[in-house]
């Protein structure tokens, strides 16, 4: 089957697509921090909570961790202190360098986190559930696309610096 030829997107197109993902994302960030504020937990907790979750048993580096919430290393550092002392996250040393933190769920906050992704999935159906399936995956799939093309435009720069 011959492929679908596609017109270019005018410059305009892509102005509006760039410019809207920043609101777009500011807006989904506020949504979300409301709905898990019912958790009683600050908000740099919960994120780092269900990304070390999402990782199942392995953890996550300390410093990826930092990186990935968007805090610095002795922000980090306060934040696990504080999953720490109520028994929701912890730090090991990495087997591969003892340098190295890995941080990983500890079954109160594997249970926690199951109940915050719930309450995301909630989130995600009343506000994306009844748009058409393949809206929502040609969307992902064009933002996948724009992360990937940025990350091989940026790796070019470096390498040309």
């Amino acid at each position: 089957m011959p492929q679908k030829k596609h017109s270019r997107p005018s410059a305009a197109a892509l102005f509006a697509f760039t410019n809207a993902l920043q609101p777009v994302k500011r807006a989904w960030v506020q949504a979300a921090t409301l709905m898990l504020a019912d958790f009683g937990l600050p908000t740099s907790l919960t994120t780092a909570l269900i990304l070390v979750s999402r990782q199942g048993g392995k953890g996550i580096m300390q410093a990826e961790l930092a990186e990935e919430v968007g805090v610095n290393p002795g922000g980090m550092v306060r934040i696990l202190d504080q999953a720490e002392s109520v028994g929701l996250l912890i730090r090991r040393d990495s087997s591969e360098d003892r340098r190295v933190k890995t941080v990983h769920v500890l079954p109160k906050g594997r249970e926690l986190a199951s109940r915050m992704e719930e309450a995301i999935a909630e989130l995600r159906a009343t506000l994306l559930g009844d748009l058409p399936a393949e809206d929502i995956e040609g969307a992902t799939r064009l933002l996948r696309s724009f992360e990937s093309r940025i990350s091989e435009h940026l790796q070019r720069k470096r390498a040309d610096r």
